[in-house]
């Protein structure tokens, strides 16, 4: 059989360099998978030349109040007008699976101001883009492969039959379970290399850190290339018409690709609904506009119950006075504290839940896989939220003394205010767990295809 086996695969190898559709095939994918690259490096470029220019709108801005207020400043007319900003760095993987990072913003404005409206800002973008997503190594792996995978082995079985060849490939010493094994190796072996060139070019391209990483990608998309050879070798089993076989394979795809990911989504909007994201931002916006209603003395004496270090401030005694201002805006931010917190935890559960759904679907787990291994999905995201929410907390630390001091802005005190720099992270629970559900997906799907072909004849004849 081992001799039989290699004379098979260097057949098919002869067969591969003079069948067209195979080529073309190869070719494409690889064409695919270049376009991919580029396009997933072009997006995190262009997000990195964003926030790289963040640092000089920042400088700007500074000059631009050191012109205005050319001498001393009150630190409550620096608080109002001067903009900084928290930014989430992308992993050196992110450009091979930009998951979330073309839906949620990756900087943010902010100012002293109240800030739960200023932490769900975003950049406009074309609904028609968000709807198609990003293309990028990962979409070639997770949508394209299994095509590939479908187009080259669909007909190994009927092809033979449907030409009259079957008679005379079991006349050869060879049985057919045999011939169609090495049939499958070779295209898998080809796959495979597919595979390995289009990780190892993004690597390359990008200039991804090559840690542990690199065996994840391989694993995974290794792992995913055998699930769909078990459900191509599922249908071969069957022996029915190419035509038969190209139906169903291509419905599999369309199920496990399209639908169950659609399905999915509808029953998290169903079982896990977010609706304190709206009550959060009415509650806020009616507490900090209502404060301009309320005494003075009302508001300070509620705000030093959160900040005693600040009651022997002078009393407000004109119309207007920034300590005053900031105090109701935080107050605002206060009343919609235990909100907020839920409001984030009910993303992050989200999250959680729909992670273990996408279980029943290999591309929707490779897909939270490789955008958990590039630090760009959601997780990622509410963390960043987090990290911008704190950085405002340093900020309020900052400048409310300079407030509350009744002390002068200087030009110098500029230096000393906290700047914020988020580097997102691989999460290595999730895309462990990922990895252990295609296991398990690929063994549940080769179990199948073994059943079936006991239920036909032991030698597919």
């Amino acid at each position: 059989m081992k001799k039989a086996l290699k004379t098979l695969l260097y057949a098919e190898w002869l067969n591969f360099k003079t069948e067209k559709s195979l080529l073309l095939f190869a070719l494409l994918i690889l064409l695919a998978g270049g376009y991919g690259i580029y396009s997933g490096h072009a997006e995190i470029q262009r997000q990195r030349a964003n926030i790289a220019h963040l640092d000089t709108l920042y400088r700007d801005n500074i000059a631009e109040l050191k012109t205005k207020y050319p001498n001393t400043a009150d630190a409550g007319d620096i608080g109002y007008y001067h903009t900084t900003f928290a930014r989430h760095m992308p992993d050196s993987w992110a450009a091979l699976s930009i998951g979330q990072r073309d839906v949620n913003p990756y900087y943010l404005k902010l100012r002293l101001l109240a800030v739960q409206n200023q932490l769900y800002s975003s950049e406009n973008t074309n609904p028609d883009k968000l709807a198609t997503g990003s293309f990028d190594l990962a979409f070639v792996l997770v949508f394209l492969l299994p095509l590939f995978i479908i187009a080259i082995c669909f007909n190994l079985f009927s092809a033979e039959k449907e030409r009259g060849t079957l008679a005379l490939v079991l006349s050869q010493p060879i049985s057919l379970s045999t011939f169609l094994f090495g049939k499958l190796l070779f295209r898998f072996g080809l796959v495979v290399l597919l595979v390995v060139l289009l990780i190892a070019a993004g690597i390359a391209f990008t200039s991804a850190q090559p840690d542990g990483r690199i065996l994840v990608w391989l694993g995974a998309a290794t792992l995913y290339s055998l699930f769909w050879f078990g459900v191509c070798y599922a249908f071969i089993v069957l022996k029915k018409s190419s035509a038969f076989n190209a139906i169903c394979l291509l419905g599999v795809w369309l199920l496990l690709a399209i639908i169950l990911p659609a399905v999915i989504n509808v029953v998290l909007q169903v079982q896990q609904p977010v609706t304190e994201g709206l009550a959060l931002t009415l509650k806020q916006r009616e507490e900090v506009h209502g404060g301009w209603d309320k005494p003075k003395d009302e508001t300070l004496k509620h705000f030093f119950t959160h900040y005693p270090q600040y009651r022997n401030t002078s009393p407000v005694t004109d119309r207007f006075a920034w300590k005053w201002y900031y105090a109701f805006q935080e107050l605002g931010d206060r009343s919609v504290e235990s909100l907020y917190h839920t409001y984030l935890s009910k993303l992050q559960s989200r999250a959680g839940l729909a992670n273990r759904l996408s279980m029943v679907s290999a591309p929707a787990t490779l897909q939270v896989l490789l955008n958990a291994a590039g630090g760009t999905d959601l997780q990622a995201h509410l963390a960043f939220v987090q990290s911008a929410w704190q950085f405002h907390h340093r900020l309020k630390a900052f400048y409310y003394p300079f407030l509350f001091s009744d002390k002068p802005f200087l030009h110098a005190d500029y230096d000393g205010e906290p700047r914020h720099v988020y580097q997102s992270r691989p999460d290595a629970d999730t895309f462990n767990m990922a990895m252990l559900t295609l296991l398990v997906s690929t063994v549940v799907i080769f179990a199948i295809a073994v059943i079936l072909q006991c239920f036909t004849t032991s030698e597919l004849k």
